[in-house]
């Protein structure tokens, strides 16, 4: 394996490992997600050819690891979101591991915390009705992109033609120069926990990469079990035969050679001593 990932998981790990400590010892739910849930079950651990290690959260969970962070988190490390970094666009949050860097090409240009991270999703309960969710998982999604464009990040590469003509459609818009940064971060909160006080039966990570393919009912993302990965037992989801067909239909099968990418579009990555 080459020696950089190697290195670069066995950081995530340990960033994971800080993360599971708060957790544990807070009674946070948490489980992982997408690949690294894969991870779990195909592997016993991380994808060999994946790059960072995704974590979920239920939002009132996700709000007071953020706040237990301030006082438990080791100070090796940074807690990441919109709230403790004004450049920061994205709308879940990140562990960042000080002195060293891991940057990707879309985000290159921007002035925050560059280290290596594992991302942790908050959990918002949405509309039961998807025609509705649709309409304000989009919505979110044009005003998520407004953010973003202010803040100087790139569209991916590997992105949908999509989300580029959104972007650019985006890019052309002259009352983005009109809205505050603060203006669109609080209409994105206002969407994405429009239902939480209701608590309806469904929930939905709103910064994940898979999209509707994610929606998953609450009793299925509060029913736990613990798998081996890497030497430590991890939650993932009871049903996550379910949701792991549902993201990549066969799961158990590995992709052909050609195709085990992690898709990070990554420019950099600088580890510290202990590393």
């Amino acid at each position: 394996m080459d020696n950089t990932l190697k290195r670069l998981q066995n950081t995530e790990l340990e960033i994971l490992d800080e993360i599971m400590r708060i957790c544990d010892a807070n009674n946070i739910h948490y489980v992982m997600m997408g690949g690294t849930c894969l991870g779990a079950i195909r592997h016993k651990g991380i994808i060999p050819w994946d790059d960072d290690i995704d974590v979920g959260m239920y939002r009132e969970d996700y709000n007071r690891f953020k706040e237990i962070c301030k006082k438990e988190l080791n100070s090796k490390y940074f807690f990441q979101d919109f709230d403790t970094e004004k450049n920061c666009g994205f709308i879940f949050g990140k562990i960042r591991k000080n002195n060293t860097e891991m940057v990707e090409e879309y985000a290159k240009d921007v002035e925050m915390h560059k280290g290596i991270w594992v991302d942790i999703f908050p959990f918002d309960y949405v509309n039961d009705d998807f025609s509705v969710f649709q309409k304000e998982y989009k919505k979110l999604l044009f005003i998520r992109n407004l953010l973003i464009v202010k803040q100087g990040f790139k569209v991916k590469e590997d992105a949908s033609f999509a989300v580029k003509f959104t972007y650019h459609m985006v890019r052309c818009v002259r009352g983005v120069l009109l809205l505050s940064v603060d203006s669109l971060k609080n209409k994105i909160m206002k969407i994405m926990t429009k239902y939480d006080n209701t608590k309806t039966n469904t929930m939905f990570p709103y910064g994940c990469a898979w999209k509707e393919k994610e929606l998953i009912s609450k009793d299925e993302f509060f029913d736990t079990i613990r798998v081996d990965f890497e030497g430590r037992k991890v939650p993932v989801f009871r049903s996550y035969d379910k949701y792991l067909t549902s993201l990549y239909k066969d799961y158990m099968t590995p992709p052909p050679i050609e195709k085990r990418n992690s898709g990070h579009d990554l420019r950099n990555v600088k580890f510290d001593k202990e590393n």
